[in-house]
């Protein structure tokens, strides 16, 4: 059973764009410039159902990425990985290497990086360039980077990230570069004391306040982030490049029914490729042409409906009405 954040319209949508179901894959629906979303029309289960774009106007003109070019693209690691996205796709440590397999292939045709942690599906050697993995994996395969704790640093010649779950403070984040850390990875799948849009903000803020922000990528996310609004949200909060697991196996109907190799990886692209259109129309909406240098830790382009003084406060968020 999945959890109440996913409606059924949430999984419809992700199942259209991977072409699971309806009848044009990777494409996003014609839909209004209205909401139906919440706080006001659906239950918000999170702060950033709070937040809302800041639209475009005379003085910042929105832009169609169907007549001109909107860049989504982003570096991680100090510019030694490039994604044509802002997006890492988790695998979870419960999934089935089918599906594992399928999703590693699929991010590698479309340049994402595809976080399988501990797990390590056989075959991979071909698509490691496309993988971050647990530190304890060092040297079985050439990854484009890796994971571990703090409590269990060691140095690599690929960029590393520290995972971390959401947390007020990082009091070692003085110590991460001379530890040769390239990112921070906050994982809301870990238990932690604050909510995830909060310690992103928190954390890029904190990072930029000791000009090292440039130095250390900042990504943020988990089962909970289920589409391209909240990875268009979560970016203008701080991250570089947000995580999604669970939506990944919603859109390609991996809980209803179990679709062979190639249907699946097949899937994922859709998805992907349908992300790709959307958070170019999102940025275009609010007048971005370059998600990398406008979007990324730009709270100016946020606005928050209904939400707490101390929340907002900690986000860096105005009010909605707030010029």
């Amino acid at each position: 059973m999945t959890a109440p954040w996913w409606t059924p319209r949430r999984i419809r949508h992700l199942q259209e764009l991977s072409g699971a179901v309806g009848r044009q894959p990777g494409e996003p629906p014609i839909v209004s410039m209205g909401s139906t979303g919440p706080p006001h029309i659906e239950h918000p289960y999170f702060i950033r159902d709070r937040l809302v774009s800041d639209g475009a106007q005379v003085t910042r003109p929105s832009i169609d990425p169907y007549r001109e070019p909107v860049e989504i693209f982003i570096y991680l690691c100090e510019g030694r990985i490039r994604l044509s996205m802002p997006l890492i796709v988790k695998i979870r440590p419960e999934a089935d290497q089918t599906f594992a397999m399928a999703a590693v292939k699929a991010c590698y045709c479309m340049n994402v990086l595809v976080d399988v942690g501990p797990n390590l599906p056989e075959g991979l050697e071909k698509y490691g360039e496309a993988v971050i993995a647990d530190i304890s994996l060092m040297g079985r395969t050439d990854f484009a980077a890796y994971i571990t704790t703090w409590s269990n640093m060691c140095r690599s010649d690929r960029p590393l990230f520290v995972r971390t779950a959401p947390a007020l403070s990082y009091d070692w984040v003085d110590q991460a570069t001379s530890w040769g850390v390239s990112g921070i990875y906050i994982d809301e799948d870990l238990a932690g004391e604050a909510p995830v849009e909060v310690a992103t903000s928190l954390l890029d803020r904190e990072l930029r306040k000791k000009g090292i922000r440039n130095r250390i990528s900042i990504v943020a996310g988990g089962s909970t982030i289920r589409g391209s609004d909240d990875i268009h949200k979560l970016v203008a909060l701080g991250a570089d490049a947000v995580v999604m697991s669970t939506a990944v196996e919603l859109a390609v109907g991996l809980h209803d029914s179990r679709p062979e190799g190639e249907v699946i990886r097949e899937r994922v692209e859709n998805l992907l490729l349908g992300i790709q259109r959307e958070l170019k129309l999102l940025s275009g909406a609010a007048g971005v042409s370059n998600l990398f240098n406008s979007l990324v830790g730009n709270r100016e382009l946020l606005r928050a409906v209904e939400l707490e003084r101390e929340v907002r406060q900690k986000l860096g968020v105005k009010q909605a009405g707030v010029g």
